[in-house]
């Protein structure tokens, strides 16, 4: 059994520019997607730093010798979702000391949704509204949550699921990464079984397309780079007005 990956960014038919970033390295296990929030204050910027800080960190923390520096370690949780915690809290870190020291990056920030592999087990973690799912036989389940002004109102029973889609508020985000000092790192720990399929994607990807139909892409049996461009062009076929992303990996 292996894990295979591909990922792909696209700009969309609306933004000039990515402020999306992505990350696969199989090496480490570590897998990210990272959406940049702030326009003319640079989500650009935001989303490079989490990804590097989230990279440098996966690779420096691999042996487990020492996964809790800075933040400590919280013994309720796995080593793999420690290393996950202390990989957003430093990008986070990194993002918020940054916007600080320089003016022109004041008021960035960025989502993270990130998944760290150690062999059929895995982690995923997220901060913000870039979403994680996992694909198993004829289930789309969403694995992370959404930091959105509309999940908390779903979440309390005053919108409905169905209402959430074209609701105004729906891109409102309620945390993200370097918007604050300090963030709620939303964690789900998991056992991949033969044919899983883990997919992490920005706001661009799910807000343009529909979960059945992303659902239908991602078992329609064809080589995973095409699954994952078919996505990116789904998402443009339906206008794609923001940035979209998407790493997908198997478990073969």
């Amino acid at each position: 059994m292996e894990i295979e990956s591909y990922g792909l960014s696209d700009t969309g038919c609306v933004r000039p520019e990515n402020e999306d970033r992505i990350l696969s390295d199989p090496s480490v296990g570590f897998y990210a997607v990272c959406d940049g929030m702030g326009g003319h204050q640079r989500g650009d910027v935001a989303a490079e730093i989490a990804i590097s800080a989230m990279g440098h960190y996966a690779k420096a923390s691999a042996d487990r010798f020492d996964v809790s520096w800075p933040f400590g370690y919280k013994y309720e949780l796995s080593i793999e979702a420690n290393r996950m915690v202390t990989g957003i809290k430093l990008a986070n870190h990194q993002v918020w000391r940054r916007a600080e020291q320089e003016l022109e990056y004041a008021g960035m920030g960025t989502t993270i949704a990130a998944v760290l592999l150690d062999g059929r087990q895995f982690v995923a973690g997220n901060v913000g509204d870039s979403r994680i799912y996992r694909l198993r036989q004829e289930e789309l389940l969403q694995l992370s949550v959404d930091d959105t002004m509309i999940a908390s109102m779903v979440q309390r029973g005053l919108l409905r699921e169905e209402e959430t889609r074209k609701h105004p508020l729906r891109n409102v985000l309620t945390q993200a990464a370097g918007s604050q000092e300090a963030v709620e790192v939303h964690l789900h720990e998991g056992i991949l079984e033969p044919g899983d399929i883990l997919l992490l994607c920005s706001d661009g990807l799910y807000g343009a397309v529909a979960r059945d139909h992303i659902r239908s892409i991602l078992q329609n049996g064809e080589k995973l780079d095409v699954r994952v461009r078919r996505l990116i062009e789904a998402a443009r076929t339906a206008g794609a007005p923001d940035n979209v992303s998407a790493v997908v990996l198997l478990y073969s």
